[in-house]
């Protein structure tokens, strides 16, 4: 066959889902090139279909895939083979041929369970908006920080909206995402990847079964993103009882600008405090790094005095583009400018 422009496409994707210690598995960190024109490949967190038009039959690293293939020169036009155990892409003046792996065992594949559940009509209603991304992308930051326990490395997406937590933040967009369906905990490793691909593609449908979350994209090109059935928290409700407790004032974008840089260049385990004193928002740092830093940011509209502290690796990404701030002597509350909410711990 003829090199294309679903072939261009999969050399991103072979990216998204290359793991050279799980080759050997040959189910993950392999593309799977089938005859009936479709190719896959699976991580174990996210995996893909997608109609690449050829009939070739064979199993190939996918690091290998996207190291080789990505330097190839576009500008040539290349025949893709199969030939005596290679995968091989020829053009003029060059010629790549990569190892088949042999694999033992069937591939549970999208594309049939799919068509199986487009005819039910099974489906859930997603409304892909640049916003939601970017409120994706927050929610992602906040389960994969280093404090987050495994068993909360997953989004939350329920009738209410999406949920994310690593025990010490919590963060909550109140807007559903995924609508026709019941809670879906779903993969942040897979959720991340899915959003790097719903930047520049476009959305057919989507459904959720088998706890899993399923995307149809243009082009006959399917994704979809492991889940887990496990007890989670009603995220939702607890933020919204600290909510209730904390004095919330707005604050202006060049001050929240100031707090962010602030914090991304403190030692993660300094002590970022909070202070409302007189009608003013201050903040305080003395840092690990061998500076200090205080400084008046604006005048709020806050009765009373609080000092709050908490760490700067869990302001991180938090305080970034935020439009409102509370403070209590249990928790900061932030909202950021997509209408992700956040309670954030205080340790002191």
């Amino acid at each position: 066959m003829k090199w294309n422009e679903a072939m261009s496409k999969l050399v991103k994707l072979s990216g998204l889902v290359a793991d050279e210690k799980l080759e050997k598995t040959g189910l993950f960190g392999v593309l799977h090139f089938f005859k009936d024109g479709y190719v896959y490949g699976s991580n174990g967190f996210f995996e893909f279909e997608l109609f690449y038009g050829g009939d070739l039959e064979g199993v190939v690293s996918a690091a290998k895939f996207f190291d080789v293939v990505r330097v190839l020169d576009p500008k040539i036009t290349y025949d893709v083979f199969v030939e005596n155990g290679y995968f091989v892409i020829s053009g003029v003046g060059v010629e790549v041929k990569m190892n088949m792996i042999q694999v033992d065992g069937p591939v549970n594949r999208v594309v049939p369970l799919l068509s199986a559940e487009e005819k039910v009509g099974k489906e859930v209603e997603i409304d892909w908006k640049e916003e939601i991304l970017k409120v994706l992308k927050r929610e992602g930051e906040i389960v994969s920080s280093g404090s987050s326990s495994v068993e909360y490395r997953v989004i939350c997406f329920d009738r209410e909206g999406v949920f994310a937590t690593d025990r010490v933040r919590i963060a909550c967009y109140f807007v559903p995402f995924i609508v026709g369906g019941d809670k879906v905990l779903l993969s942040v490793s897979g959720v991340k990847q899915l959003v790097e691909v719903a930047e520049e593609e476009g959305v057919v449908g989507a459904w959720v079964i088998g706890g899993r979350l399923y995307v149809k994209f243009d082009g006959e090109f399917y994704v979809s993103v492991l889940g887990y059935d496990m007890n989670y928290p009603e995220l939702g409700g607890v933020l919204l009882r600290y909510k209730e407790k904390v004095k919330r004032f707005v604050v202006d974008v060049v001050v929240a600008d100031e707090i962010s840089k602030i914090v991304k260049i403190l030692d993660p385990s300094d002590v970022v405090y909070l202070v409302v004193e007189d009608g003013w928002l201050e903040l305080k740092v003395s840092s690990l790094k061998g500076f200090e830093w205080k400084k008046k940011l604006q005048q709020v509209s806050v009765e009373g005095s609080y000092v709050v502290g908490v760490l700067a690796r869990d302001l991180d990404g938090v305080v970034d583009e935020v439009v409102e701030l509370g403070l209590s002597d249990e928790v900061i509350y932030c909202r950021s400018v997509e209408g992700v909410e956040y309670v954030v711990a205080v340790i002191s």
